[in-house]
Parts: structure tokens; sequence; C-alpha cells
């Protein structure tokens, strides 16, 4: 039997979807049902299509004409992770809670959703056991949240673990600081959600690599550093200073990634939200 609706924490979770056709239904048919069964939440669920060019627009379209508390946003040019994710966020509505999985459901339903069973601080975030992961992401890893904790103080094990929530009360103040489009924009929000004076707590999560991973190792990790050392001369150093190494930390930037830094997306292509 369902919980009242006065008792159910109201929560969005934004999934960010790129080319995820092959991959994307089972997981979120798992989370849909999974939430369904969750007596205390009432979970939305927001797909946010990241100029996807393969069929994941048509495979969530006809998710949601079955599920009535799947939404969907679509970019036709792509605007990363984080993009896809500040994007979602703005659509919280009158959740309680707000939240993202990665669209290759590596975290299982269960242990995505126990980030939210008490007791919790104001973000919850998964925490992967390093142990099970190839030996060179385990080093990339090691490297970033080495390079995390040094430059921008955050004591988080896992930084990039897809699996967390956020209290929306603290969502304005987040989005107001929080403009990385990449993938290291989950940096970005917890430093956003620090220095709002969130408290962040974290929980070991169940987690596998998955197949069709669009991480390329040396690329990525590049680009991840160059965002963070970005995050670190605008808001940890003086203007005068972090401006101009800021400033040429995009030059290096855009020649890694061949364009210059993606900036926050305006509103959607297509939509249809619930």
């Amino acid at each position: 039997m369902s919980a009242p609706a006065s008792v159910r924490r109201r929560v969005l979770l934004v999934i960010p979807a790129y080319n995820e056709e092959a991959r994307l239904e089972p997981p979120l048919r798992s989370y849909l049902a999974y939430a369904r069964d969750r007596a205390d939440l009432e979970v939305r669920f927001l797909v946010v299509l990241n100029g996807c060019r393969d069929g994941t627009a048509a495979l969530v379209e006809r998710l949601a004409s079955v599920f009535p508390e799947l939404s969907w946003m679509e970019y036709t040019g792509p605007i990363g992770k984080g993009g896809a994710l500040l994007a979602g966020f703005r659509q919280a509505g009158d959740a309680e809670w707000v939240g993202f999985a990665d669209a290759d459901g590596a975290t299982p339903a269960a242990s995505l959703f126990a980030l939210l069973d008490a007791p919790v601080k104001d973000v919850m975030v998964g925490c992967r056991v390093m142990s099970t992961r190839p030996f060179g992401r385990r080093v990339t890893s090691f490297g970033f949240n080495l390079t995390v904790r040094v430059l921008l103080g955050l004591r988080t094990r896992d930084t990039q673990c897809g699996a967390k929530f956020f209290r929306a009360a603290f969502l304005p103040a987040i989005l107001a600081q929080a403009d990385t489009c990449d993938m290291a924009v989950d940096v970005d929000l917890l430093l956003a959600a620090k220095s709002a004076g969130a408290a962040i707590g974290e929980r070991t999560v169940d987690w596998a690599d998955q197949p069709g991973s669009k991480v390329r190792v040396f690329h990525t990790s590049s680009l991840m550093f160059l965002s963070v050392c970005r995050l670190f001369f605008l808001r940890r150093v003086p203007r005068s200073l972090g401006r101009p190494f800021a400033r040429l930390g995009e030059w290096f930037y855009a020649a890694i990634a061949g364009r210059s830094r993606q900036a926050l997306p305006g509103e959607p292509n297509r939509v249809s939200l619930r």
C-alpha cells in the first residue's frame, strides 16, 4: 500500500542521455518499476536528450507513453553531460530532492534510491568500490580525486559516481554557481553545494562498469583536469590572479577538445514535461 501523499518525499531523477539507444531501456525500466514500489517516495523521471544521433529520442518517447511519471527534454545539439544535468535540475518544480543517475544503469535501482534512506544529509553521494574497476580507470580516478582534494578542498571519496541526490532547497544557490557542462560537472555541483552550506554525506553503492562507455580515458581526463583547474582559479584564487590563469587554461581546453568550452544550455528544442 502506498504511503499517504503528505508523507511521501517528492523526488526528481534526471538521466542525461547521449546516443544511448542500445543501453537505456533496461535500466530505465528497472528504475521506474522500483520507484513505483517505494511507498515513501513519489519519483518523477526526466531524461535529457543531449544531441542524440541514434534512436534514443524515439525510445524515450515510447516509454513515456507507458509511464506517466517519465518526462523528456531534447537538445538537438550536444550540450555535454554537465549541460544536460544543469538543464534538468532547472525543472525541479516542487521536488524535495533532485538527483541523477547514469543512463547505463551502472548503479542498480535499489542501491541508487538507498541514498535517500535515513540518515541523510543535504547532499548524498554514491561511493563506488574501486577494486571492481579496471586498473587504468582506478589510477586515473585516484589522480583526479587527489587533484580535487588539493585544489578545491573537497573531501568526497568518489566525486564522479553517477549517483547523487541534492536537497532541492539548496538548488537555487547551486545553480547560481555551477556552470561546468562537461564530465567534471559532479565536482562543480559538490563545490557549489559546499559553498551554499550544504552538508555532504556518502554511502557505498553497488556498481559495475557497463560496456559502451563514451569516456576516452586520456582525452576525457585531460578536459576534466582543466575544468577543475578552472574552478580553482575562478573560485579559490583572488580575481586579479585567477582570471588570467583561467583564460590560459581555456586555451589548452580548446586545443584538446577541438572547440571552446560549452556554454550553459538555453531552452530545449523539444520538451514533454509532466
